[in-house]
Order: C-alpha cells, then sequence, then structure tokens
C-alpha cells in the first residue's frame, strides 16, 4: 500500500509499477480524481515496457483515522509505504535567494510538525486497525520516527536520507579503487542533517557520523581517505528531481523486505533511517518483513545512536525529550520568530496539527510578500 501521491509518493508509485512479483499495489490518497488517473498513468506506462502491473486506488484521508483503520484492516497490505506530509520540503528553495538563505538557515528540524502530523495519525490508525506488516516512512524519518518511538507508535523504518548518501561514496570509493562499484562495501551511520555535506560539499556545518569502507573483506577507510568522499564534489541536480534517488533506496528497501528469509547477518546489504524509532541512519539487516540495525565492527549500537543522537542539533533540534517533545536550538527558532512571527521553542507532540497549520499559514503568507504562491 502506498500513501501519498504527491512527488515522491508518484515516482515512487511509477518504479513500483515496473518491479515484477510484488503482487498487488494499492494507492490511498484525499485526492480521487488526480489520484486514479495517476495510477492509469503509472499502469499504461509500465505496460508500455511489457510489464503489467496490478495497480488499485482507494480513496484515503489521514485526517480520518478511523477510516484509515477500516481501510488497512480490509486490505491487509504487506508493507505499507507513506510519503505524506503537509508541506513538501523543497518549497522553501523557491523564494528569492536572501530569503531562502534565511529560512533554510534556520535548519530543516524547524519543519517537524509538517512532517510529523500525518505519520502520527497514520501509525495511530495502524495501531487501531491491529497492523502487523511494515511501515516505512519518508517524512524526516531521522527525527519523526523517533518522536514516535517515544510514543509507542515507530514505524519499522524511514527511507531515503542515509541510503542516498551511500551510493555517491561507494562510486566515488570504487574510482579510487579501480573496482567495481559491486566490490565496495559501505558503513555508515549518517543523520538527514549531513546531508548538507554529502549534496553541497559543505564542511562548515559539519555533524558527526561513522563510516567505513571494505573492499575484498579489508578495511580501506584510511587507505582512501574515506572523509574526503563524503564532502567531495558530485553536482546532480536538486528539488524534486532528487525523487527519483529516493524512490530507488524505497523499492529496494520493499524488495529486501518481502524475501521470504533475512539477508545474511553479515555483511549488511541496505541501510535506513529510523529502524524502530532509532534516531538518525544505519547499516540495516532487513528480510522476512522486518528491518533491524546491523553489528558494525568497531562501533555498539549505543554509539551509534549516540552519534546521531548529537547529530539533531545540526538540524536545528536540540532534543528529544522523553515524552516526545522537541525542543528546537535557540538560533532556529529565532529565525522564523523573525522572518515569519511564528514562535515555537518546543513541540509536544499533541501540538503537532495545530503548529503545522500555523507554520503553514505564516510560510505561505511570508512567500507570497515575495511574488511566491503554493
Amino acid at each position: 500500500m502506498l500513501i501519498g501521491l504527491g512527488g515522491l509518493g508518484s515516482i515512487t508509485l511509477e518504479l513500483l509499477a515496473r518491479e515484477e512479483g510484488l503482487g498487488r499495489v494499492v494507492v490511498g490518497s484525499r485526492n480521487v480524481e488526480r489520484s486514479t488517473a495517476r495510477c492509469n498513468l503509472a499502469r499504461l506506462g509500465a505496460m508500455a515496457q511489457g510489464y503489467a502491473p496490478s495497480i488499485s486506488f482507494v480513496p484515503l484521508d489521514l485526517s480520518n483515522t478511523e477510516a484509515v483503520a477500516e481501510i488497512v484492516h480490509r486490505e491487509v497490505p504487506d508493507v505499507i509505504i507513506s510519503t505524506a506530509t503537509m508541506l513538501t520540503w523543497w518549497l522553501p528553495s523557491r523564494l528569492p535567494p536572501e530569503q531562502a538563505a534565511a529560512i533554510q538557515g534556520a535548519g530543516f528540524g524547524v519543519w517537524l510538525p509538517v512532517h510529523l502530523t500525518l505519520t502520527m495519525k497514520l501509525m495511530q490508525a495502524l495501531r487501531d486497525a491491529g497492523y502487523q506488516g511494515a511501515t516505512l516512512t519518508a517524512a524526516f524519518p531521522d527525527v519523526v520516527n523517533c518522536i514516535l518511538g517515544r510514543l509507542d507508535l515507530a514505524p519499522t523504518c524511514g527511507v531515503g536520507n542515509v541510503s542516498q548518501f551511500i551510493p555517491k561514496i561507494r562510486l566515488l570509493a570504487a574510482q579510487r579503487l579501480g573496482t567495481p562499484p559491486d566490490a565496495v562495501r559501505v558503513w555508515m551511520v549518517a543523520h538527514h542533517a549531513l546531508g548538507p555535506a554529502v549534496v553541497r560539499s559543505r564542511t562548515d556545518h559539519m555533524p558527526p557520523y561513522f563510516l567505513r569502507i571494505e573492499h575484498g573483506g579489508q578495511d580501506v577507510t584510511q587507505a582512501i581517505r574515506a572523509d574526503e568522499l563524503v564532502v567531495a564534489p558530485y553536482p546532480r541536480t536538486s528539488g524534486p528531481d532528487v525523487h527519483f534517488l529516493t524512490a530507488g533506496t524505497t523499492v529496494r528497501l520493499v524488495r529486501a523486505l518481502l524475501s521470504d528469509s533475512p539477508l545474511p547477518q553479515a555483511p549488511a546489504l541496505l541501510h535506513a533511517p529510523a529502524p524502530h524509532g532509532l534516531p538518525g541512519g544505519y547499516p540495516v539487516i532487513v528480510g522476512h518483513g522486518d528491518v533491524q540495525p546491523a553489528p558494525i565492527e568497531g562501533l555498539t549500537l549505543e554509539q551509534a545512536i549516540d552519534i546521531n543522537e548529537r547529530s539533531h542539533r545540526f538540524d536545528g533540534i536540540e532534543r528529544i525529550e522523553p515524552d516526545g517533545t522537541a525542543v528546537f536550538c535557540p538560533e532556529a527558532a529565532d529565525v522564523l520568530r523573525a522572518e515569519l512571527g511564528y514562535d515555537c521553542e518546543r513541540l509536544p507532540p499533541g501540538e503537532s496539527e495545530a503548529r503545522a497549520n500555523e507554520l503553514i499559514a505564516r510560510f505561505r503568507a511570508y512567500a507570497e510578500r515575495y511574488g511566491v504562491y503554493f
């Protein structure tokens, strides 16, 4: 079941439609007319390439948790993928350069309520439905799923983020070693906050991370100066185009989840953010409907968690309290207070929806002052 047919959801659907052996794909979204047409397009495009996907659509509104629970109980999906959020992540980049830089200077974490709200509603509905399958979420999972873990609502894991860092590092490592990428194994613990370093080669705001690269069973991390690869320039387009990368990592994760038996305990072949509510991203063992952090030579799970908890602040979040309340870094809260007139230093989960609606309204008014409409 794929919930949400925005930019990422639509691309994910297109890739799923071209995967053989996945079985039925059920799409759930609020906009019946647009979503039906989008499913039809995915079906026709896949058929044009020689595939014959089984795609169906059900009207689904995450605000109605009772109806969502009923739909999930009826459809009994093996895997649920949710790409739903209340505000597209790349919209601030459409502002004029000065305003975009000001807003983005707050860090991604200040947008937490718009990403937390719908995922929290989904997980509440799945609990009500007694759902036992796997759930993958795309909306800021490094933090959102960590908060939901404090509420006993953690999804199986997130998608994207750390798994999107791995292809670049693996490719550049293979080039240095003069070997095919398939011969290189990467083990990385990293938070969403590392993204600016990996994507834009920013070295002025580096969160902690762990990186181990192996070739032929040997640790070559130091020999190939692996830390240089993290921030090495590798130009690519940004914004909505990145959805293809995220969707690719998502489909691979789905494939592994649907395998009949777990992948080998060692080596771990995949990476994913927030397995069972842990902060940040990890190498993971995936299979038989579950995702678990993989053992890493030279690093305990507690040390890996500590790396990612210390990384929260690089996204503008000082800490997550035991009850799931997010405390924002003062400088991050100050930016939105100055630019948008939005004053939020702490976010208890129960206030997420109201805060999200306020933040969206204030951001929309701010954007319209500069001729940007959405």
